[in-house]
């Protein structure tokens, strides 16, 4: 009896799990996707010329992280290319990449106003928004999720154009 109530149970659990992994997320009423973007057609037209016009150029962190050549520097300069964001440091005015994360979807929300989603190689997912103030910043959440926007705002990873 125990053998057969386990295996029900392990049969629902599996089913259930199958199902809610091919659901969308609806929760949010923003009007962006927060899933991968799974299509490759897809992911190539966000490297369009509206994309590298708004990302061109370095950006910096805003946080302090280390000194060179006896000056304080960011902890971070930052260069998106494809559907890269890449975070490294200037070393003797030679850009040094340190890791790459991947751009999961970029899109217009606003005139002048961009969202995008990103994801480290450690699996942290986050947005980077156009400021309403200034189109040089980008704000940095530590989610996807725009109703926890408020609790992971991150001001020091928080973008700003330097070139």
């Amino acid at each position: 009896m125990k053998k057969a109530f386990m295996a029900a149970l392990s049969l629902i659990i599996a089913i259930g799990a199958t199902a809610c992994s091919n659901q969308k997320d609806d929760s949010m009423d923003s009007g962006y996707d927060t899933g991968h973007i799974e299509v490759d057609m897809e992911r190539k037209d966000m490297a369009s010329e509206e994309w590298k016009d708004v990302l061109s150029g370095t950006w910096q962190t805003a946080s302090i992280g280390y000194e060179a050549d006896g000056e304080m520097q960011p902890e971070y300069y930052v260069q998106f290319e494809g559907l890269h964001i890449k975070y490294g440091h200037m070393k003797n005015g030679e850009y040094i990449i340190d890791h790459t994360d991947e751009v999961s979807n970029f899109e217009k929300i606003a005139p002048g106003r961009y969202i995008l989603q990103a994801e480290s190689s450690s699996g942290v997912q986050y947005t980077l928004k156009t400021a309403e103030s200034d189109n040089d910043m980008l704000e940095y959440y530590e989610t996807w999720n725009e109703d926890e926007f408020p609790d992971a705002y991150r001001g020091s990873s928080s973008l700003s154009r330097c070139e």
